[in-house]
């Protein structure tokens, strides 16, 4: 019964679906690194390898295994290493070699494998068999890359080099393979000389020969530095390539970059399934079984109290919300939408909660930003930056002088020390009160005006009342109807009691209207209702006038709302400050702790990497977490600096993910109970070089099926790809601070369905969007190069840098200079350093590059050479128009953008260039409209705002109306400084917000807002003006 038990156990746990998924990502980055390893042979002293003559039978037959000499030292030598050394080093078979010489020697020697497969050596009596143990053939991809960025486009590497992966030949391989695969290569690469002449074939071997131990003199110091230089860029400067039609055996080193996720990987398959139900791997498995989810007990978030120490847009507030709901929270980051202030502000909330944070992502910079944007809130060890050997040091330190009482945390609390979570719940429903009593207020406004238009349009027929010459009150208004419905109903009756009624109505009419008599027929009660009616009317307006007084003044109450807003801020960084001193105190009188604390400062510094790897896993995590509650760490730096456990972290937050592979993220999924991945699939995509067929393969041997083949495909999905399947909480930040409207609005529109709200106002001083056509340009036949067109930019450039020294010495401009060609972007280095000096372009921080290197940047102007002209290549268009790059392309810029074109943009061909290029010039010819006398941007949206606007105009200021603000319009912005709200009127366009909400998001653009309602101007003009001005000096 038990082993039935066992077996039952052991094969639920061996068709694991998270199992298969480790496994299947562990062989797709296993054979994605490799060739990587060995771009050139000869730059690594410890890669070993040995030339077989003629033996390609192994691949153009397709035989099992290769039979080779067992006697041969050097064979027998490369087995042995292969076998001592399997978890560093791995046996591949190499086929068809690229051989390269520069002129300076050959210490600069280029040789390495264009086709090759995994193999393993065994002894079979006196021979040694070579045997391959991988059915496909890869291509070095790695040494294709380094080679193409001689003298391509960097950036259509990718493009390039799918042409030539769908065309690698399979085992067996025939001559018609081989004729079909050498075109396609020489097509790519032209550089490479594909006629397999036997001259230049290499014939020495590197077993037992160093070739790296080249004594040192004082005749060649100079030219061994200036190689060595040279050896750490990433081109590859050769003078002639040749394929050579050559086999060798090669042992070379595993990559180290990834050879901790490989390792995690594998650790994941071997988990118990149970072991998942504490991370979002969870989520995954859940999904794949249809069962019911364990998170589905939902939390009342009706009264939400985020801590959050910066400001905080709607969608950003989604983010931190749906957190607490759900376990995986994928967020839409699009250009200059906050990304990094949204991690910052959803670290902070989950800190000051209790809660611990991982923050990862492929970029440094990405993690960098985060790192020191939470640390410079003032929090004592907030957050770790984590990955590095300087990081690891950095840490020790900081933990020997904790625990040494180094650290004061004490220091700067005096204003902080009573601050609780308990203060913001009290505080933020205070604003939320405010802005409660604002909103009635408005409305009432609009009653009131309302009720003041028809009493204008009754009061004409009012001029001489009969009855009713004084303002009734509400309870008199209730005694005049009563008595009027009581004379009605006894005017045609008759009798004592009816007499009766009469004389009671008639007298309390006679003492309520202050009248002397009232005579009862038909033609007077008519009278008396009518004049009743618009008795009403006052005393309902008199009604709402004195509701608004006693709920408040709304100008009192918008005044304090924007200081308890402000309040906010600073008490949710008293917060943090509170929380890490209580919790780093409470570390520090735990012995116990302490002592964890003590041993993990000498293992971060620890030499010998295995001892440090086994306390890593051994010692108790939880007090270095409670020391330091946010980490910081690149995605293949994590299993370096964090132990393996489940779960570990409570939220896992995942940034720029668009560019993070799958696999590397798997083992932070397992370390997570919660995650947020961050990303843009509109901007630049995770890029793979691994074969189709190859993937097609590992997915078909672990048994994934069609639908998950979709998502889980290593090559084309990212981890934000698959966050957006399996996250049922999207949230899209949708407040755009980074670039003037003209400058966003083009991928506004193309890229994000026009779901942005830029929170920018327009400048209309001067263009902000240009396009320069330089007719002379042509592109180089040898490269993608446009010298024209770079002089026109220079040209530009040098202008700009010139009139900015001129007006704005003290605070210059930064300038960015994008193109998509590498060609072009070093030509254009070239150019630029001739023209400005090195201080100069470190003033102005002016970059050079393509998308690519822009990706998360930005500058106030950029210049972008396309580089396209009548002589272009039609390939160079389809390159340069690929959506991802051309959106990181134009939304770099803040303040300006100038297009270069070599070509009419008219005369383009339909597409996202020609597009851009004619919504730029929609844009010019506005601008040149706008700067005519007959131009009137005004777009009012009553009547009152109009008479608002001239009276303030008839002061000398210069007022706009119906301003577009984050997509809401803003009804008057008075000298660009701040914006006036009338209320009391209904527009002709209804807003999609309320009133407040409405204010909240113009105050968050940077603009106060001030608000005059149609009753206060109707009792005083003058003294809303002045009551504005005065406000807002």
């Amino acid at each position: 019964m038990l082993q039935e038990a066992t077996r039952a156990i052991n094969s639920a746990f061996n068709n694991s679906f998270i199992k298969k998924l480790s496994q299947y990502l562990h062989d797709c980055v296993r054979e994605e690194v490799k060739s990587s390893t060995f771009r050139n042979l000869k730059a690594d002293k410890d890669n070993k390898w040995i030339f077989l003559d003629g033996e390609d039978t192994l691949f153009t037959q397709g035989l099992e295994y290769l039979r080779l000499e067992g006697s041969d030292s050097k064979l027998t030598e490369l087995m042995i290493q292969s076998e001592t050394s399997q978890k560093d080093k791995y046996l591949i078979y190499g086929y068809l070699f690229l051989v390269g010489k520069s002129k300076t020697g050959k210490r600069n020697e280029f040789l390495t494998p264009l086709l090759y497969a995994p193999c393993k050596l065994e002894r079979n009596g006196v021979n040694i068999n070579c045997m391959l143990t991988d059915e496909f053939l890869s291509l070095n991809t790695g040494a294709l890359t380094a080679l193409m960025k001689k003298s391509d486009d960097e950036d259509e590497t990718e493009q390039l080099l799918e042409g030539l992966l769908d065309v690698v030949p399979t085992v067996p391989i025939t001559q018609e393979k081989m004729d079909i695969f050498l075109t396609t290569l020489k097509s790519i690469v032209p550089d490479i000389d594909v006629s397999l002449n036997p001259e230049n074939m290499v014939k020495e071997d590197n077993i037992t020969k160093d070739f790296y131990n080249e004594k040192v003199t004082s005749e060649n110091i100079d030219e061994i530095i200036e190689e060595e230089e040279n050896n750490k860029k990433s081109q590859i400067k050769l003078d002639k390539i040749s394929l050579t039609k050559q086999c060798a055996i090669i042992l070379t080193k595993r990559p180290s970059v990834t050879a901790g996720v490989l390792h995690e990987l594998t650790q994941i398959a071997e988990k118990p399934s149970g072991v998942y139900r504490e991370t979002v791997l969870n989520l995954i498995n859940e999904e794949y079984t249809q069962s019911k989810p364990t998170d589905t007990q939902q939390k009342t978030l009706a009264d939400f109290f985020p801590v959050t120490p910066l400001s905080l847009s709607d969608a950003q507030l989604n983010v931190v919300k749906n957190v607490e709901n759900a376990k995986l929270v994928s967020v839409f980051g699009p250009p200059g939408t906050g990304k990094s202030q949204t991690i910052v502000n959803l670290a902070a909330h989950l800190i000051a909660n209790g809660k611990t944070v991982l923050v990862a992502s492929r970029m440094d910079k990405a993690v960098d930003v985060v790192a020191e944007r939470l640390n410079d809130l003032g929090a004592p060890f907030l957050a770790l930056r984590a990955g590095r050997l300087n990081y690891q040091r950095e840490l020790s330190m900081q933990l020997q002088d904790l625990l040494a009482n180094k650290v004061d945390l004490d220091e700067g609390t005096e204003s902080s020390i009573l601050c609780d979570v308990s203060d913001m719940e009290k505080l933020l429903k205070t604003i939320a009160d405010m802005e409660k009593k604002s909103e009635r207020i408005i409305k009432l406004e609009n009653e009131w005006t309302n009720l003041d238009n028809e009493i204008a349009l009754e009061k004409p027929m009012h001029s001489n009342p009969q009855f009713i010459k004084n303002i009734l009150k509400e309870d008199e208004i209730k005694l005049v109807e009563n008595c009027i419905n009581s004379l009605s109903q006894n005017l045609e009756k008759s009798g004592f009691f009816s007499g009766l009624k009469n004389m009671s109505a008639i007298g309390n009419l006679k003492k309520t209207l202050k009248i002397n008599g009232f005579d009862v027929n038909n033609e007077n009660l008519a009278v008396l209702s009518n004049e009743l009616e618009f008795a009403k009317l006052i005393c309902n307006a008199r009604k709402i006038e004195t509701e608004i007084q006693t709920i408040g003044n709304i100008h009192v109450l918008s005044e304090q709302i924007r200081n308890l807003k402000r309040k906010q801020k600073k008490l949710a960084i008293d917060i943090l400050k509170t929380k890490r001193r209580q919790a780093l105190k409470g570390l520090m009188q735990d012995p116990v702790k302490r002592q964890r604390l003590f041993v993990h400062s000498k293992s971060l510094v620890e030499k010998k990497k295995n001892l440090q790897n086994r306390l890593l896993e051994t010692e108790d995590f939880k007090p270095l977490l409670e020391a330091f509650p946010c980490w910081c760490v690149t995605t293949y730096a994590v299993s370096g600096s964090l132990p393996m456990k489940p779960g570990l972290f409570d939220v896992v937050i995942i940034d720029e993910a668009s560019q993070c592979d799958i696999a590397s993220c798997f083992p932070i999924l397992y370390r997570a109970k919660k995650a947020v991945v961050v990303g843009d699939d509109k901007q630049l995509p995770h890029l793979s070089f691994l074969e189709k067929a190859k993937e097609q393969s590992f997915l078909s041997q672990y048994g994934i099926n069609d639908r998950y083949q979709l998502m889980w495909r290593f090559r084309t999905n990212s981890m934000f790809d698959l966050a957006n399947y399996y996250s049922m909480h999207p949230v899209l930040l949708d407040e755009h601070f980074r670039s003037l409207p003209p400058i966003i609005n083009f991928s506004n529109k193309e890229f994000y369905g026009g779901r942005i709200k830029v929170m920018r106002r327009n400048d209309n001083s001067k263009k902000v969007l240009e396009t320069v056509v330089v007719p002379e340009g042509k592109v180089d036949f040898d490269a993608t190069r446009n010298l024209p067109e770079i002089e026109a930019l220079v040209k530009r450039l040098h202008e700009i840098v010139v009139e900015d020294e001129r007006k704005n010495p003290d605070n210059p401009v930064s300038i960015g200079i994008i193109s998509p060609f590498r060609a072009q972007v070093e030509q254009l280095k070239i150019s630029v350093a001739k023209v400005l000096s090195e201080h100069m372009m470190e003033k102005h921080q002016i970059e050079i590059g393509t998308a690519h290197t822009f990706q998360g940047d930005e500058r106030d102007i950029i210049l972008t050479s396309w580089a396209y002209a009548n002589n272009s290549f039609p390939q160079s268009l389809i390159f340069l128009q690929k959506p991802n790059l051309f959106n990181v392309a134009i939304t770099r810029a803040r303040y300006q953008m100038i297009n270069f074109i070599s070509k009419d943009p008219r005369e383009l061909p339909e597409g996202l260039l020609r597009s851009y290029l004619g919504f730029v010039q929609e844009y010019e010819d506005r601008y040149a409209l706008s700067k005519s006398d007959d131009f009137d941007e005004n777009i009012y949206k009553n009547a009152f705002e109009k008479e608002v606007a001239q009276a303030f105009r008839d002061l000398g200021h210069e007022v706009t109306c119906g301003v577009d603000i984050a997509g809401l319009s803003a009804d008057l912005v008075v000298d660009n400084k701040f914006v006036i709200e009338c209320d009391g009127v209904e527009d002709k366009t209804p807003c999609k917000v309320t009133n407040m909400k409405k204010q909240a998001i113009i105050e968050r653009s940077g603009l106060k807002v001030s608000r005059i309602s149609k009753r206060e101007w109707q009792y005083s003009p003058k003294a809303c003006v002045d009551r504005i001005i005065n406000s807002n000096v």
